[in-house]
């Protein structure tokens, strides 16, 4: 440990910018003395008589550019501590300095503070009970059509609420009701939501729930944005169910927009299916999201993420061209089938298409358009793994999509095969090629990447990730570019897990459900480091 401990003191010291190298190195100290003390966790509780009730968390991320000479620290400290009916915690950030979107710094550079803390009491079980929080909390009501208060820092999304939630249950019903305030770009809480979710358990194989949102602008004479949303989730043999619907009220575009002919602005609906049989599976899913985006009088905060419905994937190319959700102008749908042959091989096949609204929807009738409408995203994937024998087994994918936001087209044929050398080591090999077309310019070019990887389980990976890209505009010319990324993964003791990536990558955007994060080209190192106690 001291030799790790070392080098990495060795390395960072040459860090060029000394106003952020101290930051750095105490918190790099202290994340592998907090190491030191978790590999003994169970002895230091006795020795000193520690609260058993104590939990202990750090994240920390920290990236120099090798290019630009920027860096960025970012750190995430969780304490929470439990002692019979009563919770307590606080989360302190450190943002030095901060990501340079508006959107996710909310104006603040550099930025140290307890940023989210809260005490909450619980009573009762998880069937009849009760749970009362007052701080920062978060929520999700359904599947987010009206309601999803998360964090996801791959992303950086944090849109939590300070204020005040009850939960009750009893007898198969349980009751939320919130009501709090989240941060504006400006990191200030002005706005109010206030928000009851209802769920009854009717029957051994269905549920049933009714919700209801509303905002209170800080701003007199706007109107408040009013959701309401039923929904159903039976569940019947080898088939469950959901489906959704809601409407959107707001009085200003109900006078000024529909002359108060129309008490609804907008509507939502969303369902799916999943069938199982045997080895036999599908998974269907509709959208229609009519001016139902919820968010905040200055347009700054989203409180609700209707579901997406579009897929994730797990290969690089393919995450080349995300679509973001939008919660005021989509209808579609999304068919996913798997089948398994026999134990050593399997096959996925799914489509999926998202197309803009036609001219009689709320959204264009309030916006003022006329449009047809048109394909935002369609794609079409297609999968089959097969195993050989105990130490090799390959998959050849193929992926079709057609997206509007930047008008391009692109297949992208793969080839993955990992080699397991023992019951702990295995190696992965990954080639991708795309090829992509531009409908608005004609350009045609391609990309390429190969990943390399070797695993040691349960503790231990590093992989390189190689990628080219051509371009032939303007016509007559022809470009390539290359990028090199490599990563390192490892547990540190039992309780760290730590990576460092370093090289470089291409700009683009990172896209989770549907909620997207521009990130910008990169060339430099990385460091992650996550303990828990």
């Amino acid at each position: 440990m001291r030799l790790k401990f070392a080098g990495l003191l060795n390395i960072f010291s040459r860090v060029e910018k000394p106003m952020l190298r101290p930051h750095f190195i105490v918190l790099t100290i202290t994340g592998f003395l907090m190491q030191n003390l978790s590999t003994q966790a169970q002895e230091l509780r006795n020795e000193l008589l520690l609260p058993e009730g104590l939990g202990f968390s750090n994240h920390l991320e920290y990236s120099w550019a090798t290019d630009t000479k920027n860096e960025i620290l970012e750190n995430w400290l969780n304490l929470d501590y439990t002692y019979s009916a009563f919770t307590a915690g606080l989360r302190f950030d450190v943002f030095q300095p901060n990501d340079p979107s508006p959107a996710i710094n909310r104006g603040r550079v550099r930025y140290a503070d307890i940023a989210f803390k809260y005490i909450r009491a619980d009573v009762g079980n998880a069937y009849e009970g009760a749970s009362l929080t007052v701080g920062n909390y978060y929520g999700l009501f359904g599947r987010g059509m009206i309601l999803k208060s998360s964090e996801d820092r791959t992303i950086r999304v944090d849109n939590n609420l300070l204020g005040l939630k009850i939960i009750g249950r009893f007898h198969g019903l349980q009751i939320t009701a919130l009501t709090g305030q989240s941060e504006n770009l400006q990191a200030v809480r002005t706005e109010v939501i206030h928000a009851v979710d209802l769920e009854y358990k009717v029957l051994k194989h269905l549920k049933a729930g009714v919700s209801f949102a509303s905002n209170q602008p800080d701003v007199s004479g706007i109107a408040r944005t009013r959701l309401f949303a039923g929904r159903l989730e039976p569940s019947l043999g080898n088939f469950d169910l959901y489906a959704e619907y809601g409407i959107k009220q707001n009085n200003d575009l109900k006078e000024t927009v529909f002359l108060s002919q129309e008490n609804i602005v907008g509507r939502a609906m969303y369902g799916s299916l999943n069938f199982f049989f045997d080895r036999f599976s599908i998974v269907g899913e509709y959208k229609l999201y009519d001016n139902y985006a919820f968010t905040s009088s200055d347009q700054t905060i989203v409180y609700n993420t209707p579901p997406a419905v579009r897929r994730d994937y797990s290969y690089v190319l393919l995450n080349r061209h995300p679509v973001p959700l939008d919660a005021n102008n989509e209808r579609g749908y999304q068919a996913e089938l798997n089948y398994g042959v026999g134990d050593n091989s399997s096959f996925l096949t799914s489509f999926s298409e998202t197309k803009t609204l036609e001219q009689s929807s709320y959204y264009q009738r309030i916006v003022g358009t006329s449009n047809p409408t048109r394909i935002q995203l369609r794609e079409a994937f297609g999968q089959a793994s097969h195993r050989w024998n105990e130490s090799l087994t390959t998959t050849i994918a193929l992926g079709y999509m057609e997206e509007g936001v930047t008008g391009t087209k692109s297949v992208t044929p793969i080839l993955e095969a990992v080699h397991t050398i023992d019951e702990t080591n295995s190696i992965r090999l990954v080639g991708e090629h795309q090829h992509v077309t531009v409908r608005t310019t004609g350009e045609r070019y391609f990309d390429d990447a190969i990943t390399l990887e070797y695993q040691r389980s349960p503790g231990f990976a590093v992989s390189v990730v190689g990628e080219m890209e051509t371009h032939e505009l303007p016509v007559g010319s022809f470009e390539r570019q290359f990028w090199f990324l490599g990563q390192l993964t490892f547990k540190v003791g039992t309780h760290t897990d730590a990576s460092m990536v370093f090289g470089s990558r291409q700009a683009g955007n990172i896209c989770i459900g549907g909620v997207c994060r521009y990130e910008p080209a990169f060339k430099g190192v990385e460091l992650r480091l996550y303990t828990r106690l």
